[in-house]
């Protein structure tokens, strides 16, 4: 099966004018915000990054999904697991970082972390209307 018609690629191409929007809302927030209060340039960079960082951790997630659909069910469950332990203890880390970064504003790169769910939610919605 070649990569573009694996099922993690198609899933996001379905889920990305939805993901994209909602950044692109977000970020259209986040250049308001830098505006008002002084020329905070660490809410843009922060909103950017958690972008970004949302991203690669839903890639990630449906790359070990479906590589776990591959293997016998026990041993998909310990896989899923420990990648589920790896997966958070990468964001934290990425999170670390970017908290301790002077230029990017923590809570701006957090909010990010839910626009997979949401956009999820959103496609599913207008799916049902269809």
């Amino acid at each position: 099966m070649t990569k573009r018609k694996q099922p993690i690629y198609e899933e996001m191409r379905s889920l990305a004018p939805y993901f994209l929007t909602i950044g692109g809302i977000y970020m259209a927030v986040m250049i308001v915000l830098f505006f008002a209060l002084g020329f905070d340039y660490s809410l843009p960079l922060g909103g950017l990054y958690g972008i970004v960082i949302s991203a690669l951790n839903f890639l990630v997630l449906g790359k070990t999904a479906q590589k776990a659909l591959r293997k016998p069910e026990k041993s998909a469950n310990t896989y899923m697991s420990g990648m589920y332990c790896v997966r958070y203890l990468g964001l934290f880390a990425l999170l670390t970082l970017g908290a301790l970064a002077p230029f990017i504003s923590l809570i701006a790169s957090v909010i990010p972390l839910f626009f997979p769910r949401i956009a999820i939610m959103i496609r599913a919605f207008a799916r049902k209307e269809d």
